[in-house]
């Protein structure tokens, strides 16, 4: 049985939401199917419907459902414009929004990938962690790992802003990287924080991750691959 939305009471989240293509026309009853980037259904994951308000401007959570063992969960009730991500251990997926039509005349269904972003192919979960255009090495950060099944293992950077973990399954996972030491100042908003979704495989063509320095920005985390070029990481 698919898991139905619940309708629950709205609550404030960042206005800043980058959403994955242009908006989708749907059902007013559908099904939202969560999987990794080879297709495989992911459950448990908490699918999120958000509605933009345009003053003052914010995104309010209307709607939220968990996914049942084929990865999906079935959204109802609602007409209007939306934004649909889902959850799991912590870590976005991929965000798209779409339009709910009283016609009926839309899609029945849509999906997500899960994790969110750019996936970055590696072979061994370590690396050196910089800061900024110039990679200046990011000591002491945190760096969780986590995957779909619940993983969830930590390391902090050295000196040297290198972290290593072992011998880890192939597979999807997150890397979140953190400054453990942040004060929640307006000085020092947005956060240095942020998911880097990575792909373990034997045959990666990266040993390891790349030698990025990292940005923060109130649409989260962000990379600088040489000085004048940069990719967005974090939702």
């Amino acid at each position: 049985m698919l898991g139905l939305a619940s309708v629950i009471s709205p609550r404030s989240i960042s206005a800043c939401t980058r959403v994955s293509g242009p908006p989708v026309k749907v059902k007013t009853t559908f099904v939202v199917f969560v999987h990794d980037p080879s297709g495989k259904p992911l459950s448990r994951a908490e699918i999120r419907v958000n509605k933009f308000i345009r003053n003052p401007p914010h995104s309010e959570l209307v709607a939220s459902a968990l996914t049942n063992k084929d990865g999906k969960a079935e959204i109802r009730g609602l007409h209007d414009n939306y934004s649909i991500a889902a959850m799991l251990n912590a870590v976005s997926s991929e965000i798209i929004q779409v339009d709910v039509y009283d016609d009926g005349s839309g899609v029945s269904g849509v999906s997500l990938t899960w994790p969110g972003g750019p996936i970055t192919q590696i072979q061994n979960v370590s690396g050196i962690l910089g800061e900024g255009s110039s990679s200046v090495p990011w000591v002491g950060a945190l760096v969780e790992l986590r995957g779909p099944s619940g993983e969830d293992e930590k390391k902090y950077t050295d000196s040297h802003g290198r972290f290593e973990f072992g011998e880890v399954a192939p597979g999807f996972y997150a890397l979140h990287v953190k400054d453990p030491n942040a004060v929640e100042t307006p000085a020092r908003f947005p956060q240095l924080e942020g998911d880097v979704a990575i792909a373990v495989r034997k045959d990666a063509p990266n040993v390891e991750l790349p030698p990025w320095g990292f940005v923060a920005s109130s649409c989260g985390l962000s990379a600088y691959t040489s000085p004048n070029s940069m990719i967005i990481f974090s939702p």
